[in-house]
């Protein structure tokens, strides 16, 4: 999915690809970037951008004032042309055609749809909002959590289509409660089968019969978590299982557990529960020895 973002220069930014798409942080300028866009792509902006330059599809540069929480959309296919004056920061989200229709398909019942990009210096203090999750989401690190990044980058990509598309102009169905017992059983039973799997929002809604967007609705108020919190808390009880009752290597502990690294395992665990798993299995060995 980085491959989504491969117009943009790696030395730009740190890039994040998930099932739902793509995501960078950049920072740079003043510069200035011309491509095709290979995605349907949102820019925010983090900071303003005051004579901003930009063209979509057109040899006409329009000039503006970008302020904070400005948002771009740029359809797939567009040719795009931008030039800033200052050095700014931003969040570009590309999402796959394919994996967008189909999240169409999910949210509206239906996969034809057409962007409508907003007016230059367009403020969208939602898309901000958004924007500043992943971003956090960036910041932590090798501890940046997988299932949190697709369901960010799934959010946002509803919200381009319920406010700059062709479904834009359509009521929103109102939709309560939480999941079903039977779709519970369906999507936890499968976290547990895949705990050290790349796990998706995109296939756990699809498992709850759900639309994305519903789905993390009726998740977090059946279980009173997010689903990435859900499936951290799931990955550390096994690790604090197989440290305790084995003497698998931590390296291979982490990868059955679905972390990238034995780093990436250790600081979640500590971050979390102000231990480590190197304390755990230390205290479990001096506990095993101890006279009774």
């Amino acid at each position: 999915m980085p491959a989504l973002l491969a117009c943009v220069p790696d030395a730009w930014g740190p890039k994040f690809g998930t099932e739902s798409g793509a995501v960078t942080r950049t920072w740079t300028g003043p510069n200035e970037i011309a491509f095709k866009a290979p995605a349907h792509m949102a820019l925010v902006m983090f900071t303003p951008q005051p004579n901003r330059e930009i063209a979509l599809n057109s040899s006409r540069r329009t000039v503006t004032l970008a302020p904070v929480g400005t948002i771009e959309v740029v359809p797939a296919e567009a040719d795009l042309f931008a030039r800033w004056r200052v050095a700014k920061e931003n969040l570009l989200v590309a999402h796959d055609q394919h994996r967008l229709a189909q999240l169409a398909g999910a949210e509206f019942q239906n996969e034809d749809f057409e962007f409508r990009p907003p007016r230059p210096g367009f403020v969208d203090q939602q898309a901000l909002q958004l924007a500043n999750l992943i971003r956090a989401e960036f910041q932590r690190g090798e501890a940046a959590n997988d299932l949190c990044f697709d369901a960010l980058i799934t959010l946002f990509g509803t919200h381009l289509l319920r406010s700059y598309s062709s479904f834009s102009d359509r009521p929103r169905p109102l939709l309560s409660g939480g999941l079903s017992p039977r779709a519970w059983r369906a999507v936890t039973d499968y976290i547990h089968a895949n705990l050290s799997e790349s796990l998706s929002v995109g296939r756990l809604a699809e498992l709850a019969g759900l639309s994305p967007s519903h789905f993390l609705r009726a998740f977090r108020q059946t279980s009173g978590q997010a689903p990435h919190q859900y499936v951290v808390a799931q990955r550390l009880a096994l690790v604090e299982q197989l440290t305790k009752t084995t003497d698998i290597p931590f390296a291979a502990v982490a990868k059955a557990a679905g972390f990238s690294s034995n780093s990436h395992m250790t600081a979640t665990m500590k971050r979390t529960r102000g231990v480590t798993p190197n304390n755990l299995r230390r205290e479990q060995r001096r506990l095993d020895i101890a006279p009774e």
